[in-house]
């Protein structure tokens, strides 16, 4: 191929032209910027908003989407990330994910795109249905498609899923789901014989430094807290959930309660460490968390909300001689 001669037709090409090539052409066509780490898209023309169901004002500035998706367990989409992360030329069959959370096998071609210096400056990306192309010519094996499409939906599933399982804010467990699973628990320790040992750990004061910092800084505060709690939570069976938005909720299977003592001493100690900036406290000028322990011997309790609950006012009174103080201060 006489690329020197290619290069200078499209010279003799007027900009207009061009455009009208483009913009009239029957596949998806996205332009991502080579140079910004996240691909931001420059341009998408109008066979990709078809395709995609992005509207080219939502594409332009954002990410590259395709190559920010998971490729665990598609060989292919693995193999585009890195001819990219190369800078290199690329052919694929990935299946992609429209606008409305369906999914499409995509035949993609990317090619890196330079400047009169030799620079890499644009990733061009070029996408069409699989189902119009295939191995010579010929369309590709429905079975494939199929296949690639349960992955993809398979992986959607796990990830709303998960979605439901976790606080976004803190990372931790819903209660709902930690309720579930403590239920769960409570049955397996009475029929073994175990017990079950719940921990609530409050942030002392907490309301004080959410109207200091705001609510991104108390989100951020909670997060941290709750890092201390799953870091020193060693074992399989141990779960941590956001109770409130003060509170963090915790439960240890198969220990009792001057084990599990230890543990929260040590979390409460480390959050001490933190070093957590706390001007308004009454009782310090960094965050600290007061803590309670509720042990449950075998078949003692089969109601994690009722357990969870014992806990919780066992946490007030540890949190009363607080209250009273910033009362006495007044």
């Amino acid at each position: 191929m006489d690329t020197g001669r290619d290069a200078r037709s499209a010279k003799s090409l007027s900009r207009y032209a061009l455009e009208q090539m483009v913009t009239l052409c029957s596949e998806g066509i996205l332009l991502a910027d080579a140079q910004d780490p996240d691909l931001k898209i420059v341009y998408a023309n109008p066979a990709y908003e078809d395709l995609s169901g992005y509207s080219a004002e939502e594409l332009r500035g954002g990410g590259w989407r395709l190559l920010q998706r998971d490729g665990e367990g598609q060989p292919e989409l693995e193999r585009l990330k890195a001819a990219v992360g190369r800078s290199e030329s690329c052919h694929a069959i990935v299946a992609d994910m429209r606008k409305d959370g369906t999914a499409w096998v995509s035949h993609v071609c990317v090619e890196p795109v330079f400047n009169g210096r030799g620079e890499l400056k644009y990733f061009l990306c070029i996408q069409r249905p699989a189902d119009i192309v295939g191995d010579s010519g010929s369309e590709p094996s429905t079975g494939v498609e199929v296949g690639m499409l349960q992955r993809e939906l398979g992986r959607a599933r796990q990830k709303i899923a998960s979605l439901n399982r976790t606080d976004p804010a803190t990372g931790l467990l819903r209660l709902e789901y930690f309720y579930e699973l403590l239920n769960r628990d409570l049955g397996v320790a009475r029929r073994e014989e175990r017990f079950v040992t719940v921990m609530l750990f409050e942030v002392v004061e907490f309301d004080a430094y959410r109207r200091t910092f705001g609510a991104k800084a108390a989100e951020s505060c909670q997060r941290m807290i709750g890092a201390q709690v799953t870091r020193a939570l060693r074992r399989a069976g141990d779960l941590c959930a956001r109770f409130d938005d003060s509170t963090i909720v915790a439960s240890a299977f198969g220990q009792q309660s001057e084990e599990v003592r230890q543990v929260a001493e040590q979390i409460a100690a480390n959050v001490r460490r933190l070093g957590l900036h706390h001007p308004r406290a009454k009782s310090g000028r960094y965050v600290t968390i007061n803590y309670a322990i509720v042990e449950c011997a075998p078949g003692a309790v089969d109601d994690a909300e009722m357990l969870v609950r014992q806990g919780r006012g066992d946490l007030a009174e540890v949190a009363a001689p607080v209250e009273g103080e910033r009362a006495a201060s007044r």
